[in-house]
């Protein structure tokens, strides 16, 4: 993939830079380089960025579908049409991102959480 450095940026984008810099966006995990683009990147600028990402993973999931077969296209269809029927206000879908050990919950906050000691035993 190509990079963009901060010298490189411009007042005014091209498109190839956009895109190059909505890649570098989408990166997991987020690198150096694209910390330091965004240090010298406006509001504006910012905005076209994101507008392009969402345009990439749009384009990206488009050509993902039509790369689908019927049979795989009818078998995604009724996933998602058996997990809307049984979709539920009231279901529980996970923790989103909380803890699920206590050394996970150390390890975020700093400390045991209530009802265990300095040293992670049971009070």
């Amino acid at each position: 993939m190509k990079r963009i450095n901060p010298e490189e940026i411009t007042a005014n984008l091209s498109e190839e830079q956009l895109e190059i810099l909505a890649e570098m966006m989408g990166e997991k995990p987020t690198s150096k380089e694209w910390l330091e683009c965004h240090k010298k990147l406006d509001g504006a600028q910012l905005f076209l960025i994101h507008q392009k990402r969402i345009d990439l993973i749009q384009r990206k999931e488009q050509e993902r579908l039509d790369a689908m077969t019927n049979e795989e296209r009818q078998a995604e269809d009724e996933k998602w049409k058996i997990w809307y029927e049984n979709l539920s206000p009231n279901h529980f879908h996970g923790n989103m991102g909380e803890p699920e050990t206590l050394n996970d919950y150390k390890n975020r906050y700093g400390v045991y959480p209530s009802g265990y000691d300095k040293n992670g035993n049971k009070i």
